[in-house]
C-alpha cells in the first residue's frame, strides 16, 4: 500500500433541509457515491473501492443532527461555501484507513495532544540528545564512551516511528 490522501469536509446544516443542500452538491460533483447514515464498514469498503483507482479521495459529510449523508468522490471540485470542519488525512497503512473512518463515523476527532504529537515530541527529544551526545563525545575525552550509545538512540527513534498509528491528520 502506498500513501493515500483523504480530504474530509463536514457541513453541519441548521437553516435548510439536508436534501436541498445535497442537490446542490450533486450538481457540482461529476461522479460520486452517496451513502445515507452508513456504518464505518460500509464507508470504509466504498472508500477502498475508490482508492484502488485513485490516490486521493474526498469525503463530504452533510449532517443536520438527525441524518448524515456522505459523498465519496475521487474528483476534485470547487467549494461554494466554507465547510464547518475540514481535515486532510495522509494514510500509510490499511489499519490507519480503518482508524480514520472509525474516527469520522464516531465523530471523535482527537484533541491537541494526540499520539501523533507525542511521538513527534519523543523523536525530537531523542534526536536532540543524539546531537548533544555526539558533540559532548567529540569535545570531551572522558565522555567519548557516550558515542557508543548513539546507535541505540537511532534504534529507539525508528521503533517509535514504526509504532505510529498509520495516518497523519492536518486541519484544512
Amino acid at each position: 500500500m502506498g500513501k493515500f490522501i483523504i480530504y474530509y469536509y463536514l457541513h453541519k446544516l441548521t437553516d435548510e433541509p439536508i436534501s436541498v443542500r445535497a442537490r446542490r452538491f450533486e450538481e457540482d460533483l461529476e461522479s460520486y457515491i452517496r451513502l445515507v447514515n452508513p456504518d464505518d464498514f460500509t464507508l470504509l469498503e466504498n472508500a477502498r473501492g475508490l482508492l484502488k483507482e485513485s490516490k486521493e479521495i474526498y469525503v463530504i459529510e452533510l449532517s443536520d443532527g438527525v441524518s448524515r449523508w456522505f459523498y465519496l468522490t475521487d474528483k476534485e471540485f470547487k467549494w461554494i461555501e466554507k465547510p464547518t470542519l475540514a481535515y486532510e488525512y495522509e494514510v500509510g497503512k490499511w489499519k490507519g484507513l480503518e482508524v480514520v473512518f472509525n474516527e469520522i463515523i464516531d465523530e471523535k476527532f482527537k484533541g491537541k495532544w494526540s499520539s501523533d504529537r507525542i511521538s513527534w515530541l519523543l523523536q525530537g527529544l531523542l534526536w536532540g540528545s543524539f546531537f548533544l551526545m555526539s558533540y559532548l563525545g567529540y569535545r570531551n575525552e572522558e565522555l567519548e564512551k557516550v558515542s557508543n550509545y548513539l546507535p541505540l538512540i537511532l534504534l529507539i527513534s525508528g521503533t517509535i516511528e514504526g509504532l505510529r498509528r498509520g495516518y497523519k491528520r492536518r486541519r484544512r
